[in-house]
């Protein structure tokens, strides 16, 4: 910073500075403005131009500095010194050109630093605060005194110390930023019926703990209840067992709920002194609805007012099939025994599977994207394997193996270098043929893959049948020039 400044202010004072917008040189007494981010400086009615201009305007707003393409809200108005403190300042010789000759006091930029810059009115960055100021590590356990502004993160050789989330152990890690990693010691939970245990980091389920448990096993609780004669039924829970639902003060009326105690009371029945003591039965049937039946027909118990679960229906009960198409009637005793009774139908889904190409098949079929399971088996671009994936729409994704062998020509002239790409025919090569050919005429077809070579044309005399001419074979007749003759050339013997 430094000696950015120190340039700076030498081709300002010795009026070497140009303007990035005119390119003119900066004079002692032309007004200025400088840019807050890369510090340039330039003439006030120039920058004045260019922020008003197309080519300096911003994507949503503002204009863009021409030299560090920062973006700035506010237009240059006015010419005022580089601390922004003096409006249109005085040139002093004795002074910095532009500058107001007092303190700068601007707060440094980008730095923890509450120092106002300490050095008279300047261009260019403020330079780091002289100040000392005492700063403490990470962990805040030791401190050592260092420059102002200093971006420097101390960190001691000490514990961290700090307590962490289980709030019982803490951290062992050296002084570190950011928070402590949770506990990572082992320990066995019980559960809140107290039998099934568990071995678990450390502060896991924290919140869920009730004094003796700190989670549910989802078995049923078997915890005494307070009347020391039954046991509870709930799935293993938080808190205290509810009191026991045989208990005198809680069950009023007969076990169907038809029928008042109070009045079975008045009809002689003994007042229960006791859970244990059985609840007196009003003789009505029961009437409590079971689980079979239908959403139209609800089957209701036929016994007579009694504890316990109700026995099983002696009726049947229309059960739909998977896909809804039909319907059949069973004993209501196996949906009881059966709560998830699955009917398949015969009937076979006709719908396209996802191929577009197979027809679904599948009996009583409830799918809502029929997945096609076969293996597309198509041939791949390389004409050598077959698509292995489940059958699909569209064309088939290119095949992936690959050689790592060279592949060359039949001469072994031209060569591509692995890896080979399945499929790929062997580069094409500029070179005479070398194969061994019928003949001994010259060659003049290229090194080429396929197993026969083409026909020799090179020219060659024929006898007539009784041999009494030769003749040479007309130019058109053959892939290379030849000749301009028309007729063929006659040679009497």
């Amino acid at each position: 910073n430094q000696y950015e400044n120190g340039c700076l202010i030498e081709q300002l004072s010795k009026e070497k500075y140009e303007c990035m917008v005119c390119c003119d040189i900066i004079r002692l007494m032309a007004p200025v403005w400088s840019c807050q981010s890369c510090y340039h400086v330039f003439h006030l009615n120039c920058i004045k131009k260019w922020a008003r201009s197309p080519a300096s305007q911003a994507d949503v707003e503002g204009w863009r500095c021409p030299a560090c393409q920062n973006v700035a809200l506010k237009h240059p108005t006015s010419y005022t010194c580089f601390c922004g403190k003096v409006t249109n300042p005085e040139w002093q010789r004795s002074e910095i050109p532009h500058s107001c000759g007092d303190m700068c006091g601007k707060k440094r930029s980008g730095v923890d630093c509450n120092h106002p810059c300490n050095i008279l009115c300047h261009p260019g960055p403020c330079p780091q605060c002289p100040a000392f100021v005492t700063k403490s590590c990470i962990c805040g356990k030791t401190s050592q005194p260092m420059r102002c502004g200093q971006a420097i993160v101390l960190q001691c050789a000490k514990e961290c110390g700090k307590l962490l989330n289980c709030a019982e152990h803490t951290c062992v890690q050296m002084c570190h930023s950011g928070a402590c990693q949770p506990c990572q010691l082992k320990v066995q939970q019980v559960c809140y019926c107290e039998v099934t245990t568990r071995e678990v980091p450390c502060g896991t389920d924290k919140a869920g703990f009730d004094g003796t448990g700190h989670f549910s096993c989802q078995k049923i609780c078997g915890k005494m209840l307070n009347c020391e004669a039954h046991r509870c039924q709930q799935v293993c829970h938080r808190g205290p067992c509810r009191p026991c639902p045989r208990s005198p003060s809680l069950v009023m009326t007969c076990p169907c709920g038809q029928t008042p105690l109070t009045k079975l009371l008045e009809l002689g029945y003994s007042e229960r002194q006791s859970c244990s003591d059985p609840i007196p039965s009003c003789g009505k049937t029961c009437k409590k609805p079971l689980p079979c039946g239908s959403s139209d027909i609800i089957h209701l118990c036929e016994q007579l007012c009694h504890e316990g679960s109700c026995g099983p229906c002696s009726l049947t009960s229309a059960i739909r099939c998977r896909c809804g198409s039909k319907t059949k009637e069973v004993p209501c005793l196996t949906v009881q025994k059966e709560d998830e009774l699955v009917f398949t139908c015969e009937k076979r889904c006709n719908k396209k599977r996802s191929c577009g190409r197979h027809k679904c098949g599948e009996l009583c079929c409830v799918a809502v994207e029929h997945k096609c399971s076969l293996i597309c088996s198509y041939k791949l671009n390389c004409g050598l394997h077959r698509c292995q994936e489940p059958c699909h729409r569209g064309n088939c994704e290119p095949c992936w193996q690959s050689s790592f062998d060279e592949l060359t020509c039949h001469c072994g002239l031209s060569v591509l270098y692995p890896p080979i790409p399945c499929g790929t025919k062997p580069p094409e090569c500029k070179n005479l043929c070398t194969r061994r050919h019928d003949c001994d005429h010259p060659v003049f077809h290229n090194c080429h893959s396929e197993e026969k070579c083409p026909p020799c044309t090179y020219l060659t005399q024929k006898w007539c049948m009784g041999k009494h001419e030769v003749t040479f074979p007309q130019a058109h007749k053959f892939a290379k020039p030849w000749s301009a003759q028309k007729q063929p050339v006659h040679i009497r013997g």
